[in-house]
């Protein structure tokens, strides 16, 4: 860099302007603009729980309970805008803050890559510029994180050169290309999984190419260059292991890849309402989801030719004088080899028959035989939206452009000419782009003064909270710091995962479509005490479209100062499909109902509250069950919620499935008062045999009235055990529990992943 005079006060306004404009592009002005709305309220839910904890604890712990819920993506995000938070920021301002920081730090980044290749300042900020307004990373501000990873690439790879583009003479490498190195690593991890994964192929292949054509710095390359990008992505692993608590996420199908591949055609032309002048120009194409495989974001985000053209010329010019040019070209090659996913596809429609954004091998025009790495590789194979590495793509080819102009004799008015061009055609609407940004700030400031403030009224502060029907629910995230209340719930569909596999079986089979069936066994968690409010809500608690908030658009697109730009409305259809629901709870003795605006709140009456109040409900409940008593699908509702305690997956047609662990209630009959009566439970063991002899533990939690028995079952067959029972014990409780349970897939039984217990089919009564 051969230009160390210091910043003019001219210079230093036009930065800050450029920097504005970028903000602007990505909506992401503080105080003025949101990028989006649905990816900030599943986000900022996580910053908000750690603005509200220990600034070291990395985990939330009022939503997604039981267990301490971590962000599956975009910790590098949510934690710096908890930080936001704490000094006292609105939500909607820690997140657009946030991402200004990050934006601030890729354009810097994306600078001094032109200013390493010796580019001059004004034309290097120019280059920062138009990579900071490509479609591929301002498209996706709805993928909150994963559009701050698409920015930084220009961070990880200036990272990446520093520390491959070492002199012949050199035998060490500063400490702080080392530790950017390591830190870009760890960023990327935390910052999202499909940039991460472009980092590490993209780098791991130029390191590679260096090495090949470089013999004179083999020797560092061996010594110091190879190890520390080895323990940079070995580090950035782990850590990401330790704080999500296993090695990685379900690989997904491979039709998944091959609908969200990229369509050649998406390259070549730009889709309608997304880029102002190819629009004016006549230029784009309509797109939707109807017509096309995947979703939007797979033609609005991907329009590239212009770039593509620009760095593949730049190639060609560049190629003999820069050795590094042919290994940057080679991965923009294999990156959009991979973004087409399994399948060609060219201008490739769905047939009417297929309502899916998923496509079958047979529709495709021609195989890319690149599935076997989407199957098979690790991290490869969770890259569905497979479109994704045409982000790779371009960024290759930004730079080819950009060492094309390392050349002394390039003139520096082509430069400028193909920059400006670049930025022209990837410019968005302004007046729609402010509008839109502006009214979702808005929106999220309206849920705080409405939703927010709606559950403060009707959910008490520390209360348990079981949102039904679950689903994945993103508002859960934002409402139960902001409201104060703990939830099961939890948005994120990998943070759903996660968090199912604690949840008391009431809550799990209360998933969609919710009946009054399902209802009524939720109310288990009421009388469990496993929750102290069941909220049926009548909003999309994923924030799609319809979406929540019923904007009056010609109002919210003036920017207006009023508080009342945005209404917040209930969904009258959602409403009333579970009126029936409602109704039905409502005619229960023990269960109060209130309902608001925005949902129905249940609980157990004011006199069943408290464990000795609760125990009083299930003795009651249970005085109207009689023995025996047939564990099937033609079981009353009410008495399986009573029976069957925690434990225990769906009735079948003749018995009930345990979990490893379970509990059950032993109705307890008038006349066992003057001498002891037996419950006999008939039951069998999955997968016991001579060669597996199971366990089986009973006993009952009656502090009273102790007991228990272990039975070693070796077979499948019909097996009973005899609990006694006595009418002053008031309530049995029968806790199950079998160590070594496994399931029909891990026994090579079956497709079936449930861990089983015992099949309970009856209880008869013994005198």
């Amino acid at each position: 860099m051969s230009d160390k005079r210091p910043w003019s006060f001219r210079e230093i306004i036009i930065v800050l302007v450029a920097f504005c404009f970028v903000l602007f592009i990505n909506g992401a002005i503080p105080f003025l603009m949101l990028p989006t709305l649905g990816q900030v309220v599943w986000s900022m839910g996580f910053a908000q729980s750690y603005a509200t904890g220990s600034l070291i604890d990395l985990h939330v712990h009022d939503f997604g309970i039981p267990n301490p819920a971590a962000v599956a993506f975009g910790l590098a995000g949510v934690w710096p805008a908890s930080l936001l938070i704490r000094l006292g920021l609105h939500t909607a301002d820690a997140y657009s803050g946030m991402v200004a920081l990050w934006l601030g730090l890729a354009m810097y980044s994306a600078y001094q890559i032109a200013r390493y290749f010796n580019v001059a300042r004004m034309v290097s900020l120019l280059a920062a510029v138009a990579w900071m307004t490509m479609p591929i990373i301002w498209a996706h501000a709805g993928y909150s994180m994963l559009s701050l990873g698409i920015a930084l690439l220009s961070f990880y790879f200036l990272a990446a050169l520093r520390l491959f583009m070492v002199g012949r003479e050199a035998n060490r490498l500063s400490f702080i290309i080392v530790a950017t190195y390591f830190a870009s690593a760890i960023i990327a991890i935390f910052m999202d999984g499909y940039t991460f994964m472009m980092f590490a192929c993209g780098s791991s292949f130029l390191l590679l190419y260096s090495f090949i054509t470089r013999p004179e710095v083999r020797n560092i390359f061996m010594k110091v260059v190879i190890p520390v990008h080895t323990a940079s992505f070995a580090v950035a692993y782990i850590l990401y292991r330790a704080f999500i608590g296993k090695s990685g996420f379900t690989a997904e199908s491979i039709d998944m890849f091959r609908g969200w591949g990229l369509d050649l055609s998406f390259i070549a032309t730009p889709t309608t309402g997304i880029l102002w002048l190819p629009d004016f120009l006549g230029l784009s194409q309509t797109r939707s989801g109807e017509i096309y495989y995947g979703d939007a974001s797979v033609w609005v985000t991907t329009f590239s030719l212009p770039i593509i053209l620009l760095g593949s010329w730049a190639w060609w010019k560049s190629k003999q004088r820069f050795k590094i040019a042919t290994g940057v070209f080679c991965i923009a090659l294999l990156s959009y080899y991979m973004a087409l996913g399994p399948s060609l596809k060219i201008n490739s429609i769905k047939p009417e028959y297929l309502n899916l954004q998923v496509m079958p091998a047979e529709l495709a025009i021609a195989p890319t035989f690149n599935a076997w790495i989407s199957e098979n590789i690790p991290g490869f194979n969770t890259m569905r939206a497979s479109y994704r590495w045409s982000a790779l793509g371009i960024f290759a080819f930004w730079l080819l452009f950009i060492i094309s102009q390392a050349r002394k004799d390039n003139s520096r008015r082509f430069a400028v000419v193909g920059l400006i061009s670049l930025i022209l055609l990837n410019m968005p609407n302004f007046q729609i782009k402010w509008k839109k940004s502006v009214a979702e700030r808005n929106m999220l400031q309206q849920i705080d003064r409405q939703l927010v403030t709606a559950f403060k009224q009707h959910i008490h502060p520390g209360e348990i909270v079981s949102f039904i029907p679950w689903g994945n629910d993103f508002f859960a995230n934002y409402l139960a710091p902001k409201a104060g209340f703990r939830t099961y719930n939890i948005g994120g569909d990998k943070n759903v995962q996660a968090a199912i596999i604690a949840w008391p079986s009431a809550m799990l089979q209360a998933g969609a479509p919710l009946d009054t069936t399902k209802a009524k066994n939720a109310l288990k968690l009421l009388v469990d005490g496993a929750a102290d409010v069941l909220v049926i809500p009548y909003f999309d608690m994923l924030i799609r479209t319809p979406p929540l908030l019923n904007v009056d658009e010609t109002k919210a697109l003036q920017h207006e100062k009023s508080h009342k730009i945005v209404n917040i409305s209930p969904r009258p259809d959602q409403k009333a499909e579970f009126q029936t629901v409602i109704e039905a709870l409502k005619n229960l003795p023990y269960i109060e109902v209130s309902e608001s605006s925005y949902f129905s709140s249940v609980r157990l009456r004011q006199q069943f509250t408290g464990p000795d109040n609760r125990m009083a409900l299930l003795r009651s409940i249970s005085e109207n069950i009689k023995y025996p008593i047939y564990f099937g699908a033609n079981l009353k509702n009410n008495a399986s919620g009573a029976l069957l305690q925690n434990g225990w997956y769906d009735l079948e047609a003749q018995h009930v499935w345990s979990q490893s662990v379970a509990k059950l209630l032993l109705p307890i009959p008038q006349n066992c008062g003057i001498k002891t009566c037996y419950a006999v439970v008939n039951f069998s063991v999955f997968g016991a045999s001579t060669e597996r002899p199971v366990k089986v533990i009973f006993n009952t939690m009656n502090k009273d009235a102790p007991w228990n028995h272990t039975i070693a079952i070796a077979s499948g067959g019909q097996q009973t055990v005899q609990v006694p029972i006595s009418e002053n014990e008031g309530v049995k409780i029968l806790s199950i529990s079998v160590p070594n349970a496994t399931s029909p897939q891990l026994m090579n039984a079956g497709p079936d992943p449930r861990v089983l217990g015992i099949s309970l089919q009856k209880i008869e009564l013994s005198k």
